[in-house]
């Protein structure tokens, strides 16, 4: 029997391997897509079969075969419609819960004022204007106003999915692949649409409502990453992170020179965003003046961030497409802190500070690259889960440089990602982060910053930098945490001390102990051992 499993592992294995070997792959050097073109890569469920030992960590405990072939592009672009559409909506429904909230406050607080004061003395003296009940009528009226924008600021971001002209788009996606999934025992068509429409920041059973109310798929979401990646009054924390990670690759290929042919970079972003990150690398100067052309590649699993991105940079993109007699809007305002949580509050009326986005930086920063190259930036947007994408065969050595911003600690199994940076990274290739380990609710692994370190080493990574940051760094916006010559927000804070690295892929290590061919299904059973783990699939 064991000759015989043997050999249908092998034959299975071949099997997986040659349709793995006939995705199409991107050839290396070229330009990844023009116009910020959104690609969405859907995991199709694979059918798993365990032989008769579960708990040997051997993967030759796994038989795979392929996913089927045939697959409904229109029904998925549809569920994403609908889904960006309920997105939208979502954000009217939390408008309408504020103001029940605050109605019931103001209703609430006029009766007890009422009651131990007395109606005269509250009409009748100056006192009114310091109770409670008067500042929350305030605050509703400018609570509505600004709502109003908010939905706006969304929509535009989620919805305007037009072409010039006003043309509505025939497809959103100017390319739909069809990938293995990484995760096992999958029952649904897609996976979940392969996490095509975003895991929502959950966990757990019985969730799937939750996702775009409560988790990362969500409007709120989406405003709070646009003030964080796109407005002014970020920048300092931009700096921190984002800058940083500019900074070291340039000081990188200053030091070393490019490593790859026609001086093109291939760079990957992984948890992309709100694109700011990826915006900046593509349309960095100090690398297009050195003759160092980045062709940028932004990944999220999620499609609500992944359009937002989109259509802010393509507010940049007009500025340089203005044509004589028209104006398209070039920037918006947006009230970022409208819906934060009322506590810790310290004044109430910083909660209506505005910002503009996107700001002049990036404007300018679009304008100096289209004037040096007279192009636009190489910048391409894939929506999908990046474990399953990023493990393919056909992703091996396909990037001269990975950079994370506060990513690394939404894994599920940190090994994973590790080995498909490994995997990814063409010789000398760099990865370069900025992020805290604030381990994920789902996270299986949660090692400390130290033995994250020595991870990498024994992964055959050559660390070229590695620090913690030595001041915390806000979220946000420099107001959530205060400061010399700043106003705090709150009374608490949010703030990280980021773990910074650029780690190097060995060359003595390119000859792999894991080949490309392996990858995709130790990733898989490396999945199996994730759900043998947190108990959903029982090996007894």
């Amino acid at each position: 029997m064991v000759v015989v499993r043997r050999v249908i592992l092998a034959v299975l294995t071949t099997h997986l391997v040659s349709y793995l070997s006939s995705l199409p792959s991107r050839p290396k050097n070229i330009a990844f897509a023009t116009a910020f073109q959104i690609k969405a890569s859907v995991s199709v469920p694979q059918i798993l079969f365990p032989s008769s030992s579960h708990s040997s960590a051997n993967s030759n405990n796994l038989l795979l075969l392929p996913p089927q072939q045939h697959h409904d592009t229109f029904r998925i672009e549809t569920l994403v419609q609908e889904k960006l559409h309920r997105i939208v909506a979502g954000y009217q429904i939390h408008g309408e819960k504020m103001k029940r909230t605050l109605e019931m406050e103001m209703e609430l607080s006029r009766k007890i004022e009422m009651c131990f004061m007395g109606d005269d003395d509250i009409d009748r003296t100056q006192r009114s204007l310091l109770l409670l009940s008067t500042k929350l009528k305030e605050k509703k009226r400018r609570l509505e106003e600004c709502l109003a924008v908010n939905y706006q600021v969304v929509h535009q971001l989620l919805l305007a999915m037009q072409q010039e002209g006003g043309q509505r788009q025939s497809s959103l996606f100017h390319q739909i692949d069809f990938i293995p999934s990484a995760a096992t025992q999958s029952t649904a068509d897609y996976d979940d649409l392969g996490q095509l429409m975003g895991n929502g920041g959950m966990a757990g059973e019985g969730k799937e409502t939750q996702k775009e109310t409560d988790g990362y798929d969500t409007a709120l979401q989406v405003i709070h990453h646009t003030a964080r990646d796109w407005t002014v009054g970020a920048a300092p924390c931009r700096e921190e992170t984002i800058g940083w990670i500019v900074r070291a690759i340039v000081q990188y290929y200053a030091q070393h020179g490019s490593s790859c042919s026609s001086h093109d970079l291939r760079v990957l972003i992984p948890g992309a965003g709100l694109g700011r990150l990826a915006y900046e690398i593509s349309t960095c100067k100090d690398l297009i003046e050195k003759g160092v052309v980045p062709h940028v590649e932004a990944n999220d699993s999620s499609v609500t961030m992944i359009f937002a991105a989109q259509n802010v940079i393509k507010m940049l993109q007009q500025k340089q497409q203005q044509q004589e007699g028209r104006k398209p809007q070039l920037q918006s305002v947006i009230f970022p802190f409208l819906s934060d949580p009322q506590v810790n509050e310290i004044d109430s009326s910083k909660r209506f500070e505005m910002e503009v986005f996107p700001d002049e930086n990036a404007v300018d920063s679009y304008k100096c690259y289209y004037d040096l190259t007279g192009t636009h930036p190489n910048l391409l947007f894939t929506v999908g889960d990046f474990v399953s994408i990023y493990s393919q065969q056909a992703k091996q050595n396909q990037y001269d440089v990975v950079a994370t911003s506060f990513f690394i600690d939404t894994a599920t199994n940190i090994y994973e990602y590790i080995f498909i940076m490994k995997h990814m990274l063409e010789r000398n290739g760099i990865w370069v982060n900025c992020g805290p380990v604030q381990w994920h609710p789902c996270a299986l692994l949660r090692p400390t910053v130290e033995q994250l370190k020595d991870m990498l080493e024994a992964a055959g990574f050559e660390l070229l930098s590695w620090s913690i940051a030595t001041e915390a760094v806000a979220y946000r916006h420099p107001d959530d945490v205060g400061g010399e010559g700043l106003e705090a927000r709150y009374t608490r804070s949010e703030a990280y001390r980021p773990v910074r690295f650029v780690a190097r892929l060995s060359s003595q290590d390119v000859d792999k102990s894991i080949s490309g061919e392996d990858v995709p299904l130790k990733i898989q059973y490396s999945e199996y051992l994730n759900e043998v783990a947190n108990g959903k699939i029982k090996t007894n």
